[in-house]
């Protein structure tokens, strides 16, 4: 992969994110990655939260437990969180 295609986790995470129409979904909270053919991790989605950024400690996924307040206060402070695929990700509207 050329140095070019190269980018890093901390230039993307709190970036705006839009949508095909110019539409702010939000910004981006989170990468999501898989291992490709080569064993090297490729970026295949962003968690975009329309409210504040902040950290949210696992509690966007379903099989996440703990104590049930930490999990109440993380879906309120970031509802609306998704994950947007790679190939729809739009920087400017």
């Amino acid at each position: 992969m050329p140095a070019d295609d190269v980018v890093r986790a901390s230039e993307l995470l709190g970036r705006r994110v839009y949508d095909e129409r110019g539409r702010r979904l939000g910004k981006v909270t989170d990468l999501i990655t898989r291992l490709d053919s080569l064993g090297q991790e490729q970026t295949v989605a962003v968690l975009v939260t329309p409210g504040r950024r902040g950290r949210l400690l696992g509690y966007e996924r379903s099989s996440q437990r703990g104590p049930w307040l930490l999990a109440w206060l993380a879906a309120v402070l970031h509802r609306g969180t998704r994950e947007v695929p790679w190939s729809e990700v739009r920087w400017n509207p």
